[in-house]
């Protein structure tokens, strides 16, 4: 039996990815575990997510996520954080809206 070898060169592969977006809101209610938020749309993989506080007091929270980067995800948990006075740093409670990019 006679074996043969061929040679390929130039290969070319083109990937047409389109980019998902994903949003919502939500609402903390429980600073120290924060909100588990399920993305509405399948995701392969996500590339971003920001969380914007919607709070319209002078606290001016910043946000933080906890998000674990495995194939096909389906969730993070958003957390606030307090920024002024005593509590600053400490997590809080609140309204925030959110957004994920991937494909």
């Amino acid at each position: 039996m006679a074996t043969a070898l061929s040679k390929v060169s130039n290969i070319r592969l083109k990937l047409d990815v389109k980019t998902i977006r994903d949003s919502g809101m939500g609402e903390i209610t429980n600073a120290a575990t924060g909100l588990v938020v399920t993305f509405n749309k399948t995701f392969v993989d996500v590339k971003s997510i920001t969380i914007t506080p919607a709070r319209n007091d002078t606290d001016a929270p910043t946000q933080g996520y906890d998000f674990t980067d495995v194939p096909n995800p389906t969730s993070f948990t958003a957390f606030l954080y307090a920024t002024k006075g005593a509590s600053a740093g400490n997590k809080i409670t609140g309204n925030f809206s959110w957004t994920a990019e991937g494909i």
